[in-house]
């Protein structure tokens, strides 16, 4: 705008490679007054001990998607109607089957970002 207002669109990745538990948080968050697409996944690394994922958040495990592949080159586009958040929000994904004992995802969260103006 021209006071300096702007929309961002964002995308934060992460390579999640801690999977030895039920779940696993990300490190990465969907950032405060964020409005969320989407997260996308790619198994980077066949996951064991589990038959397949979900991803999505603490209160909602399966948001972004459910009984997702768990071999290497799976994929999976978690559209979602835009929502906002309004605190950090970290990913989890949530093994089905058993406990996560190996593997890798790439996690993507594709967000839209209000910038107020400066002045």
């Amino acid at each position: 705008g021209p006071a300096g207002s702007a929309t961002d669109l964002d995308v934060a990745e992460e390579l999640v490679t801690d999977i030895s538990v039920s779940r696993v948080d990300s490190t990465i968050a969907i950032p405060d007054r964020a409005i969320v697409l989407g997260v996308s996944t790619r198994t980077v690394a066949t996951v064991n001990g589990a038959t397949s994922f979900d991803c999505g958040i603490a209160s909602e495990p399966s948001k972004f998607g459910g009984s997702l592949g768990a071999m290497t080159g799976s994929t999976n586009s978690g559209v979602i109607g835009p929502q906002a958040f309004y605190a950090p929000t970290p990913i989890r994904l949530t093994a089905n089957g058993g406990s996560f004992t190996g593997g890798a995802v790439r996690i993507a969260i594709h967000t839209l970002l209000p910038r107020v103006p400066p002045s």
